[in-house]
């Protein structure tokens, strides 16, 4: 059955936030709806101002939530972010299947009671993680660029983590996940170019796309296995 599927990124510059996703959902035969909350151009040294006008939920049968630069806790953003954590909260209330990738898994966290700490260290390039009873997803290899920590009332099901943090978690029909199933080559390299510099004393950019290039097919094929499953999660009745 087709459906329609709402994707929210942040700091679309070259590359599109939702890496291969749109085009994939497309290929399956469903409708992609795009809001951006934040928009870099060429003609700005920047980004503009928080577009948290959200489209009506009406129709719209899953949301998706990508990653961004800012943190869920920075008290600069802190504006905009509560008001999509009010759009998550609403989405949530009408039972309507939800994905939070990395930053949308945070701002899912706060709404199921918890929050996003600042870890001692960074996160990145490609890892593993250990899988629990009814995950959805593979153990890796995943692509990951963080420095964030979520923590999670009792009551949210961890379904994967490792010895950094919970690496996936559930409440009902919303999942988060902490890494990033939708990144491709082009949008790996635009990340590099603009946010770079936070790999010091981690990765160099060469030895980030060494570990791409060995690991990243396999890495979307099981972001495409998430994508299926999450189109067969279904709405709930409020």
């Amino acid at each position: 059955m087709s459906k329609t599927i709402l994707l929210i990124t942040h700091e679309e510059t070259v590359a599109s936030d939702y890496g291969y996703v749109a085009s994939y959902l497309t290929e399956l035969g469903h409708t992609v709806l795009h809001h951006e909350v934040l928009k870099a151009t060429p003609e700005h040294d920047g980004f503009l101002e928080a577009n948290t006008d959200f489209p009506s939920l009406e129709g719209i049968d899953s949301v998706i939530m990508f990653g961004s630069f800012t943190h869920a806790y920075n008290p600069n953003t802190r504006v905009w972010v509560e008001l999509e954590i009010d759009f998550i909260r609403a989405v949530r209330e009408r039972g309507t299947p939800y994905l939070g990738i990395c930053f949308g898994a945070q701002l899912l966290a706060e709404v199921l009671g918890g929050r996003t700490i600042k870890a001692e260290r960074m996160e990145v390039g490609m890892i593993n993680f250990d899988t629990f009873e009814g995950c959805p997803t593979a153990p890796g290899p995943w692509f990951s660029w963080h420095n964030d920590i979520v923590e999670l009332p009792e009551d949210v099901e961890v379904l994967a983590r490792n010895e950094i943090a919970p690496q996936v978690f559930r409440a009902g029909n919303s999942l988060g996940v902490q890494f990033h199933p939708e990144v491709t080559t082009e949008l790996m390299n635009e990340w590099l170019r603009v946010g770079g510099d936070e790999l010091t004393g981690n990765f160099t950019a060469e030895e980030f796309r060494q570990e791409w290039d060995a690991k990243g097919k396999y890495a979307q094929a099981h972001g495409r296995e998430l994508i299926d499953w999450f189109l067969t999660v279904e709405p709930v009745s409020v």
